[in-house]
């Protein structure tokens, strides 16, 4: 599954992207060790941290202002393209692996593309009303070093969570989700 960086512009007839290419934010060079680290200067294990895609993009190297990052969920997919915009990442980094939690918009759930390719190098024009979702992942990378690259079942694949990393990704990601998607908006009662 690839993160693919998007630059994005808003017109009268709605919000466009056009590829610029795939981005990586695992690996040692990634944007996610250091957002890791920056949060956690004290190395504190485990470490509950939060970016949000302002800061992912700060961090990709070559990135600039008006662009977005959008995972492609069904790649190789010959018909169906599902393209999800990024909006958050929460990790839970212990020392030597870190399982996250991704916000994520639908902008486009199995769509029926004549051609993906040319699809997903540029989407039409994104629908206003997108439903938000989350993913939860993992990267063998934590506090005390790792490569950070996604788990060995695949490139991005799923993470099994212990209790104290499922009830932070879990609280704050839920709190995104039931908030409408608005970063800072209100919690829900417990």
């Amino acid at each position: 599954m690839p993160f693919l960086l998007y630059d994005v512009s808003d017109g009268p007839a709605g919000r466009t992207y056009h590829l610029v290419g795939e981005v990586k934010i695992g690996g040692n060079s990634g944007p996610l060790p250091r957002l890791q680290a920056a949060r956690n200067p004290n190395g504190v294990c485990p470490f509950g941290w939060h970016a949000a895609l302002a800061d992912l993009l700060a961090a990709v190297p070559g990135s600039r202002p008006g662009q977005e990052i959008v995972l492609d969920l069904k790649p190789g997919d010959e018909s169906d393209v599902s393209l999800c915009r990024l909006r958050d990442v929460w990790g839970f980094s212990y020392a030597t692996w870190t399982p996250l939690a991704l916000r994520l918009e639908c902008l486009f759930g199995d769509y029926d593309a004549e051609n993906p390719t040319c699809f997903r190098e540029a989407p039409p024009q994104s629908r206003p009303r997108r439903s938000a979702l989350g993913m939860f992942l993992y990267v063998q990378g934590g506090v005390s070093g790792g490569t950070w690259n996604w788990g060995k079942a695949g490139r991005v694949n799923g993470a099994l969570l212990w209790p104290d990393a499922f009830a932070y990704l879990a609280r704050e990601l839920g709190a995104a989700l039931a908030a409408g998607g608005s970063p800072g908006g209100p919690r829900p009662v417990n």
